[in-house]
């Protein structure tokens, strides 16, 4: 099934007291780049956030956005090291016995002693605890951006096969014509040389006068081009079948379609002819702008 490179997907809940929002944003690209923004104390989990996305993509460039909202609580968390604060009071307790000291050591003390009071900020604590979280979410973003990738790529692909039919049913046109463009133009080239030779103030070989009309009537044979042609239109339709990345594929197919389409208008000296093959031109290059849009 083809799927559209560009697209859009969404995630938000609540974990705790943070609340996680995802956005993915996907857009046209040559290659398959992905680009995550954390918070600052969720940068250890961008890499298994850009694997799990990468598995909903195959090409085009990739924003991932997760904001996290601690719901006010910006504060700062405390937490007492105790093992620290004993070995504070134990040695407060040596020094009073060995210097005779009476001093207490209050708590205030303590306190201000360093490594007693550690602090950290709630939404820390929390993402400690919120990875598994936090990559439920980006799964579930990526899922809705893969959803909305497949329907507009459902949509790409009935326009591409449309057109493709189109052209499908002209180059088989062409090809019930072509045997009659080759017949047409040597008789053409046959009745000019006959009227020139009348003319002529010499005498002309009339067999390398038929050798050189049936070269130049071969040069006017568009039966290998109408045949890759046809064969290219069935790759395209069969490609579009794939599950696979295809549109680098697809880009190739129509280029050489275009080719084929250029050599035949310009070989086939017939009116009719070449008016369908401005029209197979003109839908190759709308499918074009369309493939630019396919992973």
């Amino acid at each position: 099934m083809v799927r559209s490179m560009t697209g859009y997907g969404r995630s938000v809940g609540m974990y705790g007291s943070l609340q996680l929002t995802v956005e993915i944003r996907a857009v046209n690209h040559r290659f398959c780049e992905i680009l995550v923004r954390l918070p600052k104390t969720w940068g250890m989990l961008e890499e298994p956030v850009r694997k799990l996305v990468g598995q909903f993509v195959r090409r085009g460039r990739v924003d991932v956005a997760v904001t996290v909202d601690a719901g006010g609580l910006t504060g700062q968390g405390i937490a007492i090291d105790w093992a620290v604060a004993e070995h504070y009071v134990s040695a407060a307790q040596e020094m009073n016995e060995r210097f005779s000291l009476h001093t207490p050591l209050t708590a205030k003390d303590l306190l201000l002693l360093p490594g007693v009071v550690q602090t950290r900020d709630a939404a820390e604590a929390d993402a400690e605890q919120a990875s598994e979280w936090l990559l439920a979410a980006c799964r579930e973003a990526a899922e809705d951006l893969l959803s909305m990738k497949r329907k507009e790529g459902l949509k790409l692909q009935a326009d591409l096969e449309q057109r493709l039919a189109r052209i499908s049913v002209w180059t088989e046109e062409i090809g019930q014509m072509a045997p009659l463009v080759v017949d047409e133009y040597r008789s053409r080239l046959h009745q000019r040389m006959a009227e020139w030779a009348e003319t002529a103030p010499f005498e002309l070989d009339a067999q390398r006068l038929a050798q050189e009309a049936a070269f130049l009537a071969e040069r006017s044979d568009i039966s290998e081009e109408v045949t890759r042609l046809t064969s290219h239109c069935s790759q395209f339709a069969e490609l579009l079948g794939r599950e696979e990345a295809v549109g680098r594929k697809l880009d190739f197919l129509l280029q050489e379609m275009n080719r084929e389409a250029n050599t035949i208008a310009s070989k086939a000296n017939h009116l009719p002819i070449q008016r369908l093959a401005v029209e197979i031109k003109t839908e190759l290059e709308k499918m074009r702008e369309q493939v630019q849009n396919i992973e």
